[in-house]
């Protein structure tokens, strides 16, 4: 059976819960071969991985890659639509030049701020029709969740990352657009960042005064301690395994299904 080799190339939302390693757990579940490798780092744009032209033109020329994932910056806020455009077509070009296909992912909203969601959705559809490129559907399946199914939380303590079941949508999006239907996959995924409820509520409640405009340089210190157990990974294998919910991974391997059948 031939490897197919995918490259994720992200950020934050790309290395959360080790997307890749979710991914290729699917993959093999789904009696595929496959080699799945990341460069991503916290915070980082198209622009970002453009300018670090060694790392990435090593990567592309020697990875024998056949699909390059590519997630842009999504929060905090979401980049320009022209910077996208820009830096996108380029990444999209170097991709190509090396044999690989591009597939752009299609960013979710922040939890608070739904309305972010159509402005996503316009900048990556015109990308993906100027550059001929296939969209991976996250961005939609995270606002039918949370209109059809808001029992099934998508979102990570902090409204903006995925919880293990945000990651799951996201590689059974992968595997949707690179093998076909995603049903019947195992209801598993992975968590690589853990903290007890009362570290995620000091984080928030902190983040919520600093945003409201509270500014004290002491507020701004204790922010950055407890946001140190919120976003810090675990380097525990064997604790990392998340057995989702049955019912729950049926309706989003069909969500994920139904949505890319839509964009075909």
């Amino acid at each position: 059976m031939k490897e197919t080799r995918v490259l994720f190339l992200g950020n934050s939302h790309t290395y959360f819960h080790d997307l890749p390693q979710v991914f290729a757990g699917l993959a093999e579940s789904g009696g595929f071969s496959v080699q799945a490798d990341m460069i991503a780092y916290p915070g980082v744009t198209f622009g970002w991985h453009l300018r670090q032209e060694s790392q990435l033109r090593y990567a592309l020329l020697y990875g024998n890659y056949d699909y390059v994932i590519l997630q842009q910056a999504a929060h905090s806020p979401c980049p320009a639509k022209e910077e996208t455009l820009r830096d996108g077509m380029k990444l999209i070009e170097k991709v190509r030049s090396c044999g690989a296909e591009a597939l752009l992912c299609v960013p979710w909203a922040e939890r608070d701020h739904p309305q972010h969601q159509s402005v996503m959705y316009d900048i990556y559809e015109t990308l993906a029709a100027v550059t001929h490129t296939r969209l991976t559907p996250e961005g939609y399946v995270f606002e039918r969740v949370s209109q059809e199914r808001p029992d099934i939380d998508l979102y990570y303590v902090d409204g903006e990352h995925c919880s293990p079941y945000g990651t799951y949508v996201r590689a059974l999006s992968a595997y949707a657009r690179i093998f076909g239907d995603p049903s019947g996959l195992p209801a598993s995924s992975l968590c690589s960042v853990r903290c007890t409820a009362e570290e995620a509520e000091r984080f928030l409640s902190l983040r919520e005064r600093l945003r409201s405009g509270e500014e004290d340089p002491q507020l701004q210190e204790e922010l950055k301690e407890a946001a140190g157990p919120v976003y810090g990974l675990n380097w525990e294998k064997d604790t990392l395994p998340v057995t989702l919910d049955p019912e729950k991974a049926e309706t989003l391997q069909r969500f994920v299904r139904e949505a890319v059948q839509s964009l075909n």
